[in-house]
């Protein structure tokens, strides 16, 4: 089962507007290498993380474990080379030093050994990075599964300007960057509580963002009771553009919310699978809790506007997007307003993702809608020769999975941006930041709509805006029956 690198080639592709197969020949060409001082707390975290990220490009990749107090011990390693290869087995993992001087070193840690050309250090839940030439400061606590993921995401970010060769104008290397999601003008480590327990908080969606929030989560230790929901299944090339996942979860088929309950080791997970309207309906009947939190990880209005109507005290919603796929922003949503509605307006020029699949494939709406059941060969019947050799491609395999899907993307002109491990990670980030920052008590001020391209990096002074409710928005005009509807829920649960 080879590894699909669809997804990712195609971000690279967009944002150095180039041909994918150019942009994969570039890719294939470069070579990665790593040092890290073992001893740095969070350290093997975030290695592994970034090992990870790079993976899930067609790159070369190198590992040197280096010698004397900070080698990284053979248990580390070994953790290294079978997360890369549970990724591309036809890729590995290279251990050793440096063939010959590597065009691309990047170090975690924070002293840089001769050569390196990024360094990067977890600081508490924040991160600091450092080009070739910049002295690297004394952190001001040791780092986090927080501070781990961004650090490696944000390596990864200097990585892919550079590999995939972005055009001057397109990109910002930025040689200073000290940044903490939890409290974004302040500076990494300075202030890092201690971590809350989950308690009535969901997560909607399980794709790029939903995954990369749960990476977060178990590398923090977090414990607690958390709802996933999510209607699709894990598959090929979500290996390369998730933060879990591996080729063999794509083989057995695993729902989404099941690969998310298996990775998140302390948490005890309620997995729904279903769409976000099947979960506000099971609420309103008592059979799935009602959150008081949410962390949203969607990448459609519609879905954002059902997750809305769950009307939990807080929505805490991570995106992707911009004119690359590179854009991460956090929206921060309350039920008396702004709410996803007033970030989010809808839009009925389009057509609906299930509206192009039902043109491109032949398939009825309505057999669409049923998107958890596989494709049969009775789904063939009716359809034109064209639609059905397309459609047969795909027997076996849920109706929704064909949305997204690597394969049909290509034929259609939708403006899908595939998102990348790296970027998603740094979205999911600012959610769990989020979360950290108002279940502390750390952040009590208004909604916030925090935004950045992961091209040009994190800028606290011109990043921040606060919202406010939209005029005429639902979340205005029905205030009394929003209201009505919360405390029923919150009577009930």
């Amino acid at each position: 089962m080879s590894t699909d690198y669809s997804r990712s080639v195609r971000l690279g592709g967009l944002a150095a507007g180039v041909e994918e197969t150019t942009l994969r020949e570039r890719m294939e060409g470069a070579l990665v290498h790593l040092t890290a001082d073992g001893h740095m707390p969070a350290a093997s975290e975030t290695l592994e993380v970034l090992v990870a990220d790079l993976r899930r490009w067609p790159v070369q990749l190198s590992l040197d474990p280096g010698c004397g107090p900070g080698q990284l011990d053979a248990p580390v390693i070994s953790r290294l080379v079978e997360r890369a290869t549970e990724i591309d087995p036809d890729r590995p993992l290279r251990v050793g030093a440096a063939q010959s001087p590597a065009p691309l070193h990047l170090h975690v840690g924070t002293a840089p050994p001769p050569g390196s050309t990024v360094v990067g250090a977890p600081d508490g839940h924040g991160v600091r990075l450092r080009h070739t030439g910049h002295p690297f400061p004394r952190l001001n606590a040791p780092g986090t599964g927080l501070g781990a993921v961004l650090t490696a995401a944000m390596l990864a970010g200097e990585a892919f300007k550079v590999v995939a060769g972005l055009p001057e104008g397109k990109f910002q290397m930025t040689p200073v960057v000290d940044f903490c999601p939890v409290l974004p003008g302040e500076q990494p480590g300075t202030v890092v509580p201690p971590l809350p327990a989950l308690d009535q908080v969901l997560l909607g969606g399980g794709g790029a963002i939903g995954t990369g929030i749960a990476l977060v989560l178990d590398l923090l230790g977090a414990t607690g009771k958390l709802t996933v929901v999510d209607k699709e299944v894990f598959e090929k090339p979500n290996v390369t553009s998730y933060s879990i996942g591996t080729l063999a979860d794509a083989a057995a088929g695993l729902s989404k919310v099941r690969l998310i309950d298996a990775h998140l080791r302390r948490i005890e997970v309620t997995p729904f699978h279903g769409t976000i309207q099947a979960s506000i309906e099971a609420v309103d009947a008592g059979t799935l809790p009602w959150p008081r939190i949410v962390l949203g990880g969607l990448d459609s209005i519609e879905a954002r506007h059902d997750l809305q109507r769950l009307h939990a005290d807080l929505i805490l919603d991570g995106g992707t997007g911009g004119p690359v796929g590179t854009t991460v922003a956090l929206h921060e949503a309350l039920p008396t307003g702004p709410c996803l509605r007033c970030f989010f307006k809808s839009t009925h020029t389009g057509k609906s993702a299930e509206q192009r699949l039902h043109e491109l494939t032949g398939l009825p709406l309505s057999r669409i809608a049923r998107g958890q059941e596989p494709l049969t060969e009775r789904d063939l019947e009716g359809l034109i020769d064209q639609q059905r050799e397309l459609v047969g491609q795909f027997l076996g395999r849920p109706v929704c999975g064909l949305i997204n899907s690597s394969e049909l993307q290509g034929r259609t002109d939708d403006g899908f941006r595939p998102s990348a491990a790296f970027v998603a990670q740094q979205a999911a980030c600012l959610v769990v930041g989020a979360w950290i920052a108002r279940s502390t008590g750390l952040f009590s001020g208004p909604p916030r709509h925090i935004e950045y391209d992961t091209r040009f990096g994190p800028r606290p002074d011109q990043m921040i805006d606060h919202r406010l409710p939209a005029l005429g928005c639902v979340c205005q005009k029905d205030a009394a029956l929003i209201n009505h509807i919360r405390e029923t829920r919150r009577t009930r649960h």
